[in-house]
């Protein structure tokens, strides 16, 4: 049987997946309703923007410069593989849009796992969100994890809520 700590900080962790979950398809959303192709890469593209955040944290040591650069390099990546690769299948049927951006995601993943291994990196938290963690009557959840739940969930439903009359 479960208990009301574990019940707890499951659901917190379930909230901090949800929210990023929603976040990415909200941006596959987008992607879909301007562009009308189905971006297949799209969660391995967000992959390679926090390996490209932990890469800019090790240089910098500063949480800002690694948010930055990975969305950056994550920018620059998809303006080059649109204007390069996915411009070229926009007349083409959908099936082939599907392949060709599903075959960049692979080619990423792999790409990753020859540079950074298939080991999970992590990046502490800013020292803003490092301070004493919150108990909650019978659990106790570091602030920072408290901040990314409710950060991730805000983003998502702002993105969900500007983009959804406009795509519809």
């Amino acid at each position: 049987m479960i208990s009301w700590p574990n019940f707890i900080s499951q659901l917190f962790n379930g909230l901090a997946l949800g929210a990023l979950l929603a976040l990415i398809s909200s941006g596959l959303t987008i992607i879909y309703g301007t562009l009308g192709v189905l971006n297949l890469a799209h969660g391995a593209m967000f992959m390679l923007g926090g390996y490209a955040g932990y890469v800019a944290f090790e240089y910098s040591g500063s949480f800002v410069v690694a948010v930055a650069a990975g969305s950056v390099f994550v920018m620059i990546l998809g303006v080059l593989m649109e204007r390069v690769i996915i411009r070229h299948f926009y007349r083409r049927p959908n099936e082939d849009q599907l392949l060709v951006t599903f075959g960049l995601g692979i080619c990423f993943v792999e790409v990753v796992r020859l540079l950074f291994s298939s080991q999970s990196l992590t990046v502490p938290p800013p020292l803003l969100f490092q301070a004493s963690p919150i108990s909650a009557s019978c659990t106790t959840r570091p602030t920072a994890s408290r901040w990314s739940v409710s950060s991730r969930w805000r983003s998502a439903c702002c993105f969900s809520c500007s983009t959804g009359p406009a795509l519809a």
